[in-house]
């Protein structure tokens, strides 16, 4: 601020008539505005704001201390509970769907007088229209047919410490698998099981997912189920259920390729024979 100086003399009056006149001075402050700085001065601040801000290439390898440490960031981390919360919402997706729950429109019957629209719309539990089967299972016809497969081959499967379980062409059904589930209950002996060529329904392969999903028989390599009467419940449980929650275990439930090209190769070869003895 500048001072700005103001001499004024007094009016005659004020002065006593044996003085001469007296001259007064006035000091006021004067605000003043900035001086304007030259543009080369603000492009140079300009320049060096920018140049602070910028990031410089390589400026990570210049830092002393990394920014993560060897394990890398912790906010990518996903605890394994949560994968297996996602794959078991994921495999109860996809077998709700493969069982067809609901009846989409209510298979165009009226909603019933007790409808309520609080209950999960098309559900099993809140419309009539929407059917439930049982599952398929097998049994034994008989006593005799019962002792027949619980013969010498199921005794020599079910001892203590055998790692291969065969048990292929024995006729086992939905009830042999009940009990074979539970002698694979913390048997960590067993490595390979063999239950093709049997007459396994829906009903006996969800007993036997539900136990190596539990965790039954937990080093269990290969499970051989193909050649069975289980229909397409059964196929969703093998193919999209069991293998989420066990990763390791290596699931046949189609027959090999060669037994499809040789039982094509005897079909074929039946049907020339059928054709030369008509001709």
């Amino acid at each position: 601020s500048l001072q700005r100086i103001l001499c004024a003399r007094s009016p005659s009056w004020l002065d006593p008539p044996s003085r001469p006149p007296a001259a007064m001075v006035f000091v006021e402050e004067v605000e003043e505005d900035e001086a304007p700085q030259p543009e080369a001065e603000k492009e140079n601040k300009t320049s060096e704001a920018e140049s602070k801000t910028k990031i410089k290439k390589g400026f990570l390898q210049e830092n002393s201390e990394p920014l993560y440490p060897a394990e890398g960031s912790p906010e990518g981390v996903v605890h394994p509970d949560t994968h297996k919360a996602h794959a078991e919402h994921k495999m109860n997706e996809d077998i709700n769907k493969g069982m067809n729950k609901g009846a989409p429109d209510n298979n165009g019957i009226e909603r019933p007088p007790w409808y309520t629209k609080d209950w999960p719309k098309d559900c099993q539990y809140n419309s009539p229209g929407c059917q439930l089967d049982p599952l398929e299972t097998s049994g034994h016809a008989s006593d005799i047919h019962k002792q027949m497969v619980r013969g010498d081959r199921w005794a020599e499967a079910m001892a203590p410490g055998v790692k291969s379980m065969r048990l292929s062409f024995t006729q086992a059904c939905d009830e042999d698998v009940a009990d074979l589930v539970e002698r694979l209950k913390g048997n960590s002996d067993v490595t390979e099981i063999d239950l093709s060529h049997n007459h396994i329904k829906d009903a006996g392969i969800q007993k036997l997912v539900g136990a190596l999903a539990s965790g039954a028989a937990p080093n269990l390599k290969e499970l051989k189920l193909y050649s069975n009467e289980f229909g397409e419940l059964g196929k969703v449980m093998l193919t999209q259920g069991l293998p989420v929650l066990r990763k390791k275990l290596e699931v046949q439930w189609e027959e090999p390729s060669w037994m499809k090209n040789a039982r094509a190769s005897k079909a074929q070869a039946e049907g020339r024979g059928d054709l030369q003895a008509t001709e």
